[in-house]
């Protein structure tokens, strides 16, 4: 018998995405699927559409719940109706391949890890990706033990802490909860506390989660302040790894990285903000001589160290 286990689908003002995002959870090869949605205050529709889709399948269930302008507020709440023995967190704007789910999960019971992980697929609004001929030569796995999964979760890979395209065990997320006061970037904190708690993650190379890059999302909108409570969550991290070099390294190159991108778009988008460009500035050159060190980085990552002279003109 297979088991159970619980989708969490924070919602708002999606209406244009959700029926693509749940029809593609219904249509899941993998049946024995609770899917729980938080409908987060939304004024566009869509939690007329989520009910009706609550009103066609017993397996959906719908909390709606005033808005308070904390994803991680209303991803903590859908922590709390978690009754199954794993979960995974899946964006109202995305949807996945129809084998996804059950991939995760053999990969998952096979492996006997505490998470598994699939590659995303990038595409922009209204430009779907086709992926089975790709999928089909991506048989390749990796078997990660908890610092090594640290490590290449803070060297920009298995997707820098996004959570879509995991599948946990329930008992190694017990205990853990987003920083509702990080709002860019919580998904990375979340993911490090609790592959701390895991002893083995499988990683699939297999893209089955389809990540949508939509104009006016948190990720894509202007520069604003706000988005720099994630550098508070990279400081938490660096904190927690102090004593392991090899993770200290890639925590602040990391930091660095994350600043420098701050930094430009703050440019691009003519913040005005001195006190906060200079203490970007700050971040990087204290911690830009990481990225070199840090060889997991992708050759692209580092060239960070190049192009830092023409940083400090911004």
């Amino acid at each position: 018998m297979q088991d159970k286990i619980d989708v969490l689908v924070p919602a708002y003002n999606v209406k244009k995405y959700i029926k693509n995002c749940l029809n593609s959870l219904v249509n899941q090869t993998y049946k024995n699927i609770n899917i729980i949605i938080n409908e987060n205050g939304s004024t566009d529709g869509t939690e007329e559409i989520i009910e009706e889709f609550a009103n066609k399948y017993e397996n959906i269930t719908v909390y709606h719940t005033p808005n308070e302008g904390s994803i991680g507020k209303a991803r903590n709440f859908l922590l709390g109706k978690i009754q199954s023995n794993y979960f995974m967190f899946f964006d109202s704007d995305d949807y996945a391949e129809p084998e996804y789910i059950e991939t995760l999960y053999k990969l998952l019971i096979s492996n006997d890890a505490d998470m598994a992980i699939c590659s995303l697929k990038w595409e922009k609004e209204n430009k779907p990706k086709n992926v089975k001929k790709e999928n089909y030569k991506l048989n390749k796995i990796e078997i990660f033990d908890k610092n090594n999964a640290i490590a290449e979760l803070l060297s920009y890979k298995l997707y820098a802490g996004a959570l879509n395209g995991k599948l946990i065990k329930t008992q190694v997320g017990k205990g853990c909860k987003f920083n509702d006061k990080i709002y860019h970037g919580e998904d990375l904190d979340f993911s490090f506390k609790v592959m701390q708690n895991c002893n083995k993650i499988v990683y699939t190379y297999k893209k089955l989660y389809h990540y949508l890059i939509r104009r006016n999302s948190i990720v894509t909108s202007k520069f604003n302040p706000k988005k720099l409570t994630c550098l508070t969550g990279f400081k938490n991290i660096i904190e927690k790894v102090k004593d392991n070099e090899e993770l200290l390294v890639c925590a602040k190159a990391m930091y660095a990285i994350v600043s420098a991108e701050f930094l430009y778009y703050a440019w691009r988008d003519k913040y005005k903000d001195k006190e906060i460009k200079a203490r970007l500035k700050q971040n990087i050159k204290q911690n830009i001589k990481y990225v070199k060190r840090n060889k997991r980085l992708t050759k692209f990552a580092r060239s960070l160290c190049f192009v830092w002279r023409l940083l400090m003109l911004l």
